[in-house]
C-alpha cells in the first residue's frame, strides 16, 4: 500500500478563521490554568508571537490581539468535510484525530491510499496535481508526504520532505537523521530521549524494543514498528455518508454578509467533492444561518437540472444571499442535502457547441430564480395526452418532467387552428391519425400532414374527420 498524507498545521486557526487577515489572531488553549498560544497567523508570527508561547506574554509584546479559544470538535468536523472531499481520489481514506496536547494541536492530518488509483489517474505525477489543484480551492495550509505506512508518510509530511518513498528501507533510511521531536510521541518523551543522548530517529530505531518499552512504555516501541512497517497499523477507514450534512462553527458573530461568502465558498467545494466521490449531483440543498436569541436563516438552493458545480452552487447562493436580509449576526452556518440524482450526462457537440448552450441557458435559468424567487419562474412540460394543445402545461420551476416520447411536433402551433379554404398536395401521403378526448368532451378525430409552399415553408394542417374541413395547426421552422 502506499499513502498519501495531508497534515493540516494550521488546522486549529482555518476550522475558525473565515480567511486571511492582516490583524494578529491567535488560537490559544488552557494547561494547568495557564493559556498558551497553539497556532498564529502570519501577523502574528511576523510580531514575534510563535506556539507555544504563554498568551500572557503575547499580551505583553502586542497588546491588541484577535484571541480564538480552541474547538477540538471544529477541528473533527473539518477532518470530516475535508476527508468527504478527499474520497473523489482514493476509497480508502482514513482520519486522523485532533490531538488533545497543546503542543502536538498542529499535526491533525487524513491519510489517502492512492496505490490503488494510480493507473486511475494516469500516474503519481498526474494524480497529486490533480489533487493539488483541487485542494487549492479549500484555502487550507497543507503539507504533503508520501511512504508505504500511515505513521512514515506523516512523518514526511511534518517535516516538508516531499518525496515518494514507496519501499519500506528507503523510508527508514530518509527518515534516520530526523531528529525525534519530529515524532508524533508526547513531549515529554522526546525531551526525556533528547536529554539520553538519543537525539535523532536512526539512533532511537537501533535501540531494542524492549529496552524502549520498559522506559517509556510499549505504545512508544509499537508507535516505532508502525513508522518502518514492523507492526500492522489497523484504522477504520472512512465511510461516506448516505446524506450531507456538515456545519462551520464560527469563534465570533459574523455581522457582515460579505464575511460569510468565504467559509460558504470552502463548504461548497467540499459539498462538490463529496457528490463527486458518490458520483452523483444534486436538484436542492440547504444553507442555514443560525444566530444567537433569533429563528435560523434558511435558504433553499434549487436547480433545474442535477448539478455537482461548485462555481454554480455558490454562484446561486450569493445570489439569493443578496436578497435577504439576515436577522442577527451569525454564529454557525451548516449545509444539508438528502436528495441526489444522476448527474446529467450530456454528449458533446463538437461543432455547434450545443451542450455549453443548454449548460448555460439551464445555469442562467437557476440564477434568474434565485434572484427573483422560484414563484415567479416557470417552465414548460409535456403531459401523456396525444391532442397537440394538449400535450403542454406550465409547471413551476424545479419540477421534474416524466419521461415522456412524443412523434415530431412544430415548436410554433397556432393558438386556434385556422381553417383553410383550399390545401395544397401533402408532402407525406401517410397522415398521422390522432383520436382522443372523448373523456373530456374535447374529442377530436384527425389527420395531419405535411405541406410545402412554393415559397418553401414547411406547415402542419390536419383534416378534420368529422365535417371533412381543413386546418392550419402549426408552422415548421
Amino acid at each position: 500500500m502506499l499513502w498519501l498524507c495531508i497534515s493540516l498545521p494550521q488546522l486549529p486557526l482555518e476550522a475558525l478563521q473565515l480567511g486571511a487577515s492582516d490583524a494578529i489572531t491567535v488560537v490559544t488553549d488552557c494547561e494547568a490554568n495557564t493559556r498558551y498560544i497553539v497556532c498564529c497567523n502570519e501577523a502574528a508570527e511576523r510580531g514575534k508571537l510563535k506556539v507555544g508561547m504563554n498568551y500572557t506574554t503575547a499580551l505583553a509584546i502586542h497588546s491588541s490581539i484577535a484571541m480564538l479559544e480552541r474547538k477540538r470538535h471544529a477541528e473533527t468536523a473539518a477532518l470530516e468535510r475535508l476527508a468527504a472531499w478527499a474520497y473523489q481520489f482514493s476509497s480508502t481514506v482514513v482520519i486522523g484525530e485532533a490531538p488533545v496536547e497543546i503542543k502536538q494541536a498542529r499535526i491533525a492530518a487524513i491519510w489517502l491510499e492512492i496505490g490503488a488509483s494510480l493507473k486511475l489517474f494516469g500516474g503519481f505525477r498526474a494524480l497529486i496535481e490533480k489533487f493539488e489543484n483541487a485542494f487549492a480551492h479549500l484555502r487550507y495550509s497543507y503539507q504533503l508526504g508520501i511512504a508505504p505506512t500511515l505513521e512514515g508518510a506523516a512523518l514526511l509530511a511534518r517535516t516538508n520532505i516531499r518525496l515518494a518513498l514507496t519501499t519500506r528501507p528507503a523510508l527508514q533510511l530518509k527518515i534516520s537523521r530526523l531528529p525525534v521531536m519530529k515524532l508524533a510521541l508526547a513531549t515529554q518523551i522526546t525531551e526525556q530521549l533528547y536529554m539520553v543522548g538519543i537525539r535523532t530517529i536512526g539512533a532511537l530505531l537501533e535501540l531494542p524494543r524492549d529496552a524502549v518499552a520498559r522506559r517509556f512504555g510499549p505504545h512508544t516501541s509499537n508507535y516505532l514498528d508502525r513508522l518502518i512497517g514492523l507492526a500492522p497499523d489497523p484504522r477504520p477507514s472512512y465511510q461516506l455518508p448516505y446524506r450531507y450534512d456538515t456545519k462551520f462553527e464560527f469563534g465570533f458573530e459574523i455581522g457582515s454578509t460579505e464575511a460569510l461568502l468565504f467559509p460558504l465558498r470552502r463548504m461548497l467545494h467540499e459539498f462538490s467533492g463529496f457528490l463527486i466521490a458518490r458520483d452523483t449531483a444534486v436538484q436542492r440543498f440547504r444553507l442555514i444561518f443560525l444566530h444567537r436569541e433569533r429563528q435560523p436563516t434558511e435558504l433553499s438552493i434549487g436547480m433545474s437540472i442535477p448539478e455537482r458545480n461548485s462555481d454554480k452552487f455558490f454562484a446561486l447562493a450569493k445570489e439569493q444571499l443578496e436578497r435577504v436580509t439576515l436577522p442577527a449576526a451569525t454564529i454557525e452556518l451548516s449545509l444539508h442535502a438528502s436528495e441526489f440524482a444522476a448527474p446529467t450526462g450530456l454528449q458533446n457537440d463538437m461543432l455547434s457547441g450545443s451542450v455549453v448552450q443548454t449548460e448555460e441557458l439551464s445555469h442562467t435559468i437557476d440564477r434568474i430564480a434565485a434572484r427573483l424567487g422560484e414563484d415567479r419562474i416557470h417552465t414548460v412540460m409535456m403531459t401523456p395526452d396525444h391532442r397537440p394543445e394538449s400535450s403542454w402545461k406550465s409547471a413551476a420551476y424545479g419540477e421534474r418532467a416524466p419521461a415522456l416520447k412524443s412523434p415530431a411536433r412544430p415548436l410554433w402551433l397556432l393558438s386556434e387552428p385556422k381553417p383553410l379554404e383550399k390545401c395544397g398536395i401533402p408532402t407525406d401521403g401517410r397522415p398521422e391519425r390522432i383520436e382522443s378526448g372523448w373523456w373530456d368532451d374535447k374529442d377530436v378525430q384527425r389527420d395531419y400532414y405535411l405541406v410545402r409552399t412554393n415559397e418553401g415553408a414547411q406547415l402542419w394542417v390536419f383534416k378534420d374527420l368529422q365535417s371533412s374541413s381543413w386546418y392550419l395547426h402549426g408552422v415548421w421552422s
